[in-house]
């Protein structure tokens, strides 16, 4: 089975570029379709050459194939001639462990004109892509059920992602800002991730009889957390969404009975040691610290920013004053079942602004100034310093875990995994009532 997978630029945003830049260590056939009047042309790029692709007009401009010239035309694919080959593409940079690399790939890769700009998609066998999601989402290191248990989750979201790319021709995109992180080939494969797709091969994870919507996270700080509380709803962009029942949120261990309120996170994150399978996560517990001048110096303007965005405009409240002021401080009125801040009022000088949704939350807290791009993750709470006027001097934000928190999280399976559960029983625990069936 075949996916196809759109890939973005540098930024891990954008799903088309000004030019790309194609090259593999083996030869490759270069096919060049829809130049007017003229049929399909087979040329072959050899080791060391360089093909550029940009768009003039409506159409490719295509360079760097000797036997070719320059030729215009409305799509590319390049393939393989024989056996499995890396397809390069040097102009787009991806961060995997150990450094930054030029993303490879195996299969083809199909480059087409949208607009004034270029459209990539590798075009992969499920197996192939499952091993580059692998490579990038999950350390070797790992358990091999835990590994396994995400080789499901990541084959069944490859196919079945929660946000349709149909429309723009391609199955799935390779950004974790939107679906999940596909870097290509890369060095990371151990062989644990080559074992956990062997003995996995074409399962998926099904909900009555229908694929289910396989998120997963980082590390869910104690406890995972309900789809609804996170996500809005793909097509209606309504928040909450319909709850999912195999999406509830689950407790990873012993909790207090004060969790999730802010008194209950307090405690977990002050316990030396939390009796949860996600405790041993150097990310279970993180604090940042700000001063209220590097705060205000920044957060206005991330908000700002936010409010002109489609994605995150609706989940901002201004004021009356429509002004932001002077922070006083923070206050988390809504908490889902796993702690995470579903709706947070920042208090300033000017009236209060109330945010919504945790990515937004988190993302309000965009600070270059001390490099972050936004938090670990909404499950939050603060304690403040104040300065002889009693104006806020420094703000701590304690928090817990990385990540969404929804459906599978990698550290729990990790957990899991040590205490022997097999990986159809970890899918089970974040899934519940979900099953793995093959394709």
């Amino acid at each position: 089975m075949k996916v196809r997978v759109g890939l973005t630029g540098n930024d891990l945003k954008s799903l088309v570029h000004d030019s790309l830049h194609v090259s593999s260590k083996d030869m490759v056939w270069v096919t060049t379709s829809g130049e007017k009047g003229v049929s399909d042309k087979q040329s072959e790029l050899c080791p060391g050459q360089v093909l550029s692709v940009s768009v003039r007009g409506p159409q490719l401009l295509v360079t760097g194939l000797p036997q070719l010239g320059i030729a215009v035309c409305s799509r590319v694919r390049v393939a393989a001639k024989t056996g499995v080959t890396s397809i390069c593409l040097q102009s787009l940079r991806r961060p995997v462990a150990g450094g930054v690399v030029a993303p490879c790939y195996h299969g083809e890769l199909e480059l087409s004109a949208v607009g004034s700009k270029v459209q990539a998609v590798a075009i992969c066998d499920l197996e192939d892509y499952v091993r580059g999601v692998l490579g990038s989402e999950i350390p070797g290191s790992y358990k091999l059920e835990a590994i396994k248990a995400q080789a499901v989750s990541a084959r069944t979201y490859g196919l079945y992602p929660r946000i349709s790319h149909e429309a723009q021709g391609f199955t799935v995109c390779d950004s974790y800002l939107c679906c999940q992180y596909f870097a290509g080939i890369t060095s990371n494969i151990t062989l644990n991730h080559k074992q956990a797709i062997e003995e996995t091969k074409g399962e998926i994870l099904t909900y009555q009889g229908k694929p289910a919507l396989a998120l997963f996270s980082s590390c869910a700080g104690g406890h995972t957390e309900s789809y609804e509380n996170c996500f809005s709803d793909p097509l209606s962009g309504q928040f909450p969404p319909e709850p999912i029942a195999y999406l509830k949120g689950v407790a990873e261990g012993k909790l207090s009975s004060a969790f999730p309120q802010e008194a209950g996170l307090r405690e977990l994150w002050r316990l030396r040691a939390p009796q949860t399978v996600d405790a041993w996560s150097p990310h279970f517990r993180w604090q940042v610290t700000l001063t209220a001048d590097v705060l205000e110096g920044h957060m206005h303007h991330a908000v700002e920013t936010m409010r002109q965005a489609a994605e995150f405009a609706s989940f901002i409240v201004a004021p009356p004053s429509n002004s932001f002021g002077h922070i006083n401080s923070f206050e988390i009125t809504n908490r889902g079942v796993s702690g995470v801040a579903v709706a947070m009022k920042i208090n300033t000088s000017k009236g209060q602004w109330l945010i919504r949704k945790e990515l937004v939350i988190r993302s309000v807290f965009k600070n270059p100034e001390v490099k972050l791009e936004r938090l670990k993750s909404a499950r939050i709470f603060f304690d403040y310093k104040k300065d002889k006027l009693g104006l806020l001097s420094c703000v701590a934000i304690y928090g817990l875990g990385w990540g969404h928190g929804v459906g599978l999280q990698q550290t729990g399976a990790e957990g899991l995994a040590r205490q022997g559960k097999s990986y159809k029983e970890i899918l089970s625990h974040y899934f519940q009532g979900a099953v793995v069936q093959v394709l």
